[in-house]
């Protein structure tokens, strides 16, 4: 299956709740990085949503996150700022390096 690369920024509050997750698949003897607890997570959610219907609340919470402008602000700007390093350091690299 092709991989792709992606920076994302995460809340603090999803940080924890992907390394908890980490945590407990180490425990149970799973070789388990960051990137694949995240997907696990994100993989869990998308099937589990496709069998049942989202609790009401799940639901407010979801719609809570989505109105939280100064979360999504933040998260938009570390977006941006670390697109922006990323391309920097491809420019010096192929500028400098190369």
């Amino acid at each position: 299956m092709p991989v792709v690369k992606k920076t994302v920024a995460l809340h603090s509050f999803m940080d924890r709740y992907v390394r908890r997750l980490q945590a407990i698949l180490i425990n149970k003897g799973y070789n388990v990085t960051y990137s694949t607890a995240l997907n696990y997570m994100v993989l869990y959610n998308v099937f589990d949503v496709q069998h049942r219907k989202m609790h009401p609340k799940v639901v407010e919470l979801l719609q809570s996150f989505l109105n939280d402008r100064k979360t999504i602000k933040g998260i938009q700007r570390e977006d941006k700022l670390n697109e922006y390093l990323e391309q920097s350091r491809k420019r010096i690299k192929e500028r400098c390096i190369a």
